[in-house]
């Protein structure tokens, strides 16, 4: 079975998106992705399909899974109501060197086990699934301690169980994955020039026509709106410096102001100099 790539947009300036019930009931969604998932259903019964494995859960699950780990959509066939929250990290969530953290040691062993994938019982485990469910009412900041006090809890109070001895899948996504990363350092490297959809689409080995295809199908977006949020990511930044709009603009790879505050209206809801006049009043 093809295992599908998918490309998860976690914004710059965090390490980790949240997913509230995603409807997903109706497709057959075999996957991967380079990021960590954790993740909390409630449903009556449904499918828990990590790499190798394959059993059914009732009532509730909670499970954990590393990068690369196929699974299938844990919501898929599910009949009646339910909900469903999923927590996206990337791999270094907890920072480069967050594996030397003492205080994080029990934590560090559980990102290991996740590498397999693993799931939790326990006495506690409606409580974290709860405490999961109320991570969007929460400030980003707030969201973050509190994920990482889950994580204490899971390694500690939870018993932990392994879906998976050993990595024995393959991985037939990798090419996606190379080409995913040949995309996105493209854009990091070269957003604050011209960048031609031609001149992308040929370093991925693909006709433009196809990687339009390609694209739209692992972002939801199209290239030309992928790249302005990246850009508009950037001015952001630099609208903390002492430099003027029109200086940030054609550095972000905007070669018109009215283009520039445009996308950036439409993107952020304010103009350049409304967000930079808030941000100033907010650090003050």
């Amino acid at each position: 079975m093809k295992v599908q790539f998918e490309a998860i947009q976690i914004k710059e300036e965090s390490s980790f998106r949240i997913l509230q019930t995603p409807h997903l009931q109706d497709f057959f969604l075999w996957h991967s992705h380079p990021e960590y998932e954790l993740l909390y259903v409630e449903a009556n019964q449904g499918p828990r399909r990590v790499g190798g494995h394959a059993s059914q859960y009732e009532k509730n699950d909670l499970v954990f899974i590393g990068p690369h780990v196929p699974h299938l959509n844990f919501d898929y066939g599910v009949k009646g109501p339910y909900s469903k929250i999923v927590v996206q990290m990337k791999e270094d969530f907890l920072g480069k060197t967050w594996a030397e953290v003492p205080e994080l040691k029990e934590i560090k062993a559980l990102f290991a086990l996740a590498k397999n994938g693993v799931r939790f019982e326990g006495n506690r485990k409606e409580e974290m699934g709860q405490r999961l469910m109320a991570l969007p009412n929460l400030s980003h900041f707030n969201q973050f301690i509190e994920i990482l006090s889950i994580f204490q809890v899971l390694a500690h109070d939870m018993k932990i169980i392994h879906l998976n001895d050993l990595a024995t899948w393959e991985n037939p996504s990798l090419r996606d994955q190379h080409r995913w990363s040949r995309v996105r350092s493209l854009v990091e490297n070269h957003y604050m020039g011209p960048l031609s959809l031609q001149e992308v689409a040929e370093q991925c080995h693909l006709s433009k026509e196809a990687f339009c295809r390609y694209f739209k199908s692992k972002t939801q977006l199209t290239f030309t709106n992928y790249v302005n949020q990246y850009r508009i990511t950037q001015a952001k930044k630099m609208l903390f410096e002492d430099r003027s709009i029109g200086d940030i603009a054609f550095a972000c790879g905007f070669d018109s102001m009215a283009y520039f505050t445009k996308i950036f209206k439409r993107l952020i809801g304010e103009s350049p100099v409304q967000y930079r006049k808030r941000m100033k009043a907010v650090n003050n």
